[in-house]
């Protein structure tokens, strides 16, 4: 089979799949997808660079070709990077393609050198894509599809990198019809399928899961919503064994903060709040907006004197909080009720919402229990 036919049919693969990611999700698609369209990009331009280094200008079409398939392999690593939001050193990304370029030129007279480095090298890249891929992957799909396409391709790079360095009379050169570069052309093709799809799925996991967020978190404070929170607690509640503490949290003078100082200063008010109470509280309690500036915490195993220690320090880091950001203090009334086994929600609510309306009525910037919280 010959090899240059294959290289073309790698390189209209790619073309194809990168006008089909443009078309479907634009060129213009930020994170994970778009790093895997300039991957596809530089394999489309790598090897047709090689097959015009056949014809015209072999050192530089050679030497440039190489160097856009090592951009594509670090295109690989930062696509999986992306999706997995993890970091990656950038000179981990630049520096490879720079280098193989730098060397090739210096090792072109030495056709088996120049080809063993030039695989070796793509292989690591490849290799450490991979890595990222499969450690942890756990049952995740998308991970394993894209990873084990990934690993066979580093696999038979690094195979055809030795060979050619080893034992050069079995595998002389890159562009002979020897099994290795027959069998890695047709795994190349079926891999940039096989990794596109899977980074596809990969994009709509990760749009659901931003859906989710959405339906379930507040957009201004980052806190859930009303509702979400709602169906929490109630979860919540209804499996605990031993009680809990129930805070509703109202922002005193919000009306006159919006009214004097604008919407906007009061937005930020609301976002400094979602911050403190985040700030300040455990990954066990729930935390929601209720409804404009009243916000509801479910706090579990909560003794009375942590309680008493949580409750000063958030009118405390509130206050702090808007004096540093905004120029002026902020506080809140709230009101607390000690939740047994077997009360309902709306039970409990309706009674926090009672200690609440007598924090207000008995001066605001406090907080008012019902007996057993402290």
């Amino acid at each position: 089979m010959d090899v240059i036919t294959l290289l073309s049919a790698v390189l209209v693969n790619a073309l194809l799949m990168l006008l089909a990611l443009a078309v479907s999700v634009g060129i213009r698609a930020r994170g994970g997808l778009q790093a895997w369209q300039l991957m596809l990009l530089g394999q489309a331009l790598g090897f047709g660079l090689l097959i015009a280094a056949t014809q015209v200008w072999p050192l530089v079409m050679a030497t440039l070709g190489v160097m856009a398939l090592s951009g594509s392999a670090s295109a690989m690593v930062l696509t999986s990077a992306r999706f997995l939001s993890q970091p990656v050193p950038r000179r981990g990304l630049w520096l490879p393609p720079l280098l193989l370029g730098i060397v090739h030129v210096f090792l072109f007279p030495d056709l088996k050198q120049t080809t063993g480095v030039t695989n070796l090298t793509i292989s690591l890249q490849i290799g450490w894509a991979s890595w990222l891929l499969l450690n942890g992957a756990g049952r995740v799909r998308w991970r394993w599809l894209c990873g084990v396409a990934a690993l066979a391709n580093a696999v038979l790079t690094f195979a055809r990198g030795v060979l050619v360095l080893g034992w050069p009379e079995i595998y002389p050169r890159f562009l002979v019809p020897h099994p290795i570069n027959i069998s890695h052309l047709m795994l190349l093709n079926a891999s940039l399928v096989l990794g596109t799809m899977g980074f596809l799925l990969a994009h709509r996991d990760a749009a659901e899961q931003a859906l989710v967020r959405l339906a379930s978190l507040d957009t201004l404070t980052g806190l859930l919503n009303r509702r979400e929170w709602m169906q929490r607690a109630g979860r919540a509640l209804g499996t605990a064994s031993e009680g809990a503490v129930l805070l509703m949290l109202d922002l005193d003078h919000f009306k006159r903060i919006n009214d004097e100082r604008g919407h906007p200063v009061g937005d930020e008010v609301l976002k400094l709040a979602g911050e403190v109470l985040r700030g300040e509280l455990r990954a066990t309690d729930l935390i929601g907006r209720y409804g404009g500036e009243e916000f509801c915490l479910l706090l579990r195993h909560c003794d009375p004197e942590a309680f008493g220690r949580l409750d000063a320090r958030l009118h405390q880091a509130l206050r702090r909080r808007c004096e540093a950001s905004l120029g002026f203090a902020v506080d809140f009334s709230a009101g607390a009720v000690r939740v047994p086994p077997g009360e309902t929600l709306s039970s409990a609510i309706q009674r926090a919402d009672d200690q609440l309306y007598r924090a207000k009525h008995a001066g605001r910037a406090q907080t008012c229990c019902a007996p057993g919280v402290l």
